[in-house]
């Protein structure tokens, strides 16, 4: 067996707990967005994934979960607080003039971002075909 077979069950690890994130699964467990973080670093160790596109993915995932009127607005806001440790990284990760440009669209996208009102419960079920 070999290395990057043993450890193809962390990427996806990693990509369902992102998907547990963004969907806000686990709402009143903050203590998820750290684990997405920490397996996101032991997939960088292990040379699964490049540190960039490891944090360019987190802070991806972060914004978009933050901008989320569907989510509860606590989960919101802890994905934004959340989201520094990614711009942080990718500061000093960015080499090439592209990442550059990536980085910058980023910051932008974070510098610039219009948190609106989760929505209210009546407002979710309004949107139920199915009803």
């Amino acid at each position: 067996m070999s290395f990057r077979s043993r450890n193809f069950p962390c990427l996806n690890c990693w990509y369902w707990t992102g998907f547990r994130i963004r969907c806000a699964l686990l709402p009143n467990e903050p203590r998820l967005l750290d684990m997405h973080w920490d397996h996101g670093r032991q997939l960088v160790e292990y040379g699964e994934i490049s540190a960039w596109r490891m944090c360019v993915t987190s802070l991806s995932l972060l914004l978009d979960s933050a901008c989320d009127r569907a989510l509860p607005w606590h989960w919101r806001s802890l994905c934004l607080d959340h989201a520094y440790r990614s711009l942080h990284a990718l500061q000093y990760l960015a080499e090439t003039r592209e990442q550059q440009h990536t980085l910058d669209r980023l910051r932008n996208r974070l510098a610039t971002l219009c948190l609106l009102p989760s929505l209210s419960i009546p407002e979710l079920e309004e949107g139920n075909p199915y009803e």
